[in-house]
């Protein structure tokens, strides 16, 4: 049995991942915030930050100078060293914990194999310039995951070895690549409809540039395509898009449930699970009963009540893709893949077929 974690080597590693997700989001040379108010932003004590410092240190993450203060650093390439790109933002509590997971598995996996998976935040960086510096540096292998832009695929591409992409938000196909499942929504709406469901609404991502989210789009135009050959009414109050920084959510929510008809049942990506769950609170709305819940991807973490999800597993995502990569390495690729979905039942999505006349 694996022996229980103490709370000190617990805190470490809080304050460790903090300073990792904060890491990845900065430039090489870029100076963190001191220990001080790595303490108060993590809400613990100056010992448990300087062991967390002494590990990103001694993995040569950081370098410490008294009285300068703390820098990361890039990290020196090996022969085995695999960079992985992210635009993904992990440092916000409860947001991206699908990608957290994802990629603990990753190194996990290559750890056991004797290889270093390296992380860099390039949100900010232009793809030419990114790959130029990777290829000076000695990197020949690289995952780029969830790119908005087939650009940097494109750059990279012509200069590693190996370049595969890891769930990519465009819709360009340059490499190969592990994409997300495109029919995840025409699944929920069959599994809704089976249920005796009629008045569906739609919440999902779109942003100020819908461009960005081809996967998204693709879904929304199942939702409205399924929901015509049924011939069931869509209320234009019934579909929502989320903005980029989540700021609107709570108007989406209550545009739909405040909707004259109302719908039966809500389909909604699963990081805004809580914040319906509060607002639901607040009005006297039972979820499960006055109103159905279908979420998208994993709920990571206890919810009451159970919820009913269409999910595809990060770890499962993890394993696929990682022997996707040994294969590129090999000179035996093995193409591209979609993510495996399956429906995880909760108590959110009651079978309307068996309600009381």
């Amino acid at each position: 049995m694996k022996p229980k974690e103490g709370i000190r080597s617990r805190n470490v590693r809080k304050v460790t991942e903090y300073l990792k997700n904060l890491l990845y989001r900065q430039p090489y040379g870029a100076r963190l915030p001191g220990i001080r108010p790595i303490m108060k932003r993590t809400g613990t004590g100056r010992i448990i930050v300087c062991h967390a410092l002494r590990k990103l240190q001694a993995d040569g993450l950081i370098r410490i100078e008294p009285c300068r203060g703390i820098f990361r650093i890039e990290p020196e390439s090996d022969h085995d060293e695999i960079r992985l790109l992210n635009w993904q933002n992990l440092d916000s509590e409860g947001k991206n914990l699908f990608f957290r997971h994802l990629y603990d598995r990753l190194f996990e996996l290559a750890r056991a194999a004797g290889r270093k998976i390296t992380m860099e935040n390039v949100a900010d960086q232009q793809p030419e310039e990114l790959a130029a510096r990777l290829s000076a540096s000695g990197i020949t292998r690289c995952i780029v995951s969830s790119a908005f832009s087939p650009d940097f695929a494109v750059c990279l591409k012509k200069r590693m070895k190996v370049c595969l992409e890891l769930l990519p938000q465009h819709a360009g196909r340059i490499t190969a690549e592990l994409r997300d499942s495109p029919d995840m929504t025409a699944r929920q709406l069959d599994y809704l409809f089976k249920l005796g469901y009629r008045r569906i609404a739609y919440m999902h991502f779109g942003g100020k540039d819908m461009s960005r989210y081809p996967v998204h789009i693709l879904r929304l135009l199942d939702y409205y395509r399924m929901m015509a050959e049924k011939g069931f009414q869509v209320n234009t109050d019934w579909v929502f898009s989320i903005d980029d920084d989540f700021g609107n959510i709570e108007e989406g929510i209550g545009r739909i449930l405040n909707s004259n008809p109302g719908p039966e049942a809500l389909i909604v990506p699963s990081e805004i699970f809580s914040q319906l769950h509060s607002y639901c609170r607040k009005h006297k709305i039972r979820i499960g009963k006055d109103i159905a819940v279908f979420a998208c991807e994993d709920v990571l973490g206890q919810q009451f009540p159970d919820v009913t999800v269409i999910t595809n597993n990060p770890e499962e995502i993890a394993d696929t893709f990682w022997k996707m990569f040994l294969a590129e390495e090999r000179g035996e690729g093995m193409g591209s893949h979609s993510t495996e979905l399956l429906i995880r039942t909760g108590q959110t999505v009651p079978d309307r077929n068996l309600a009381p006349g």
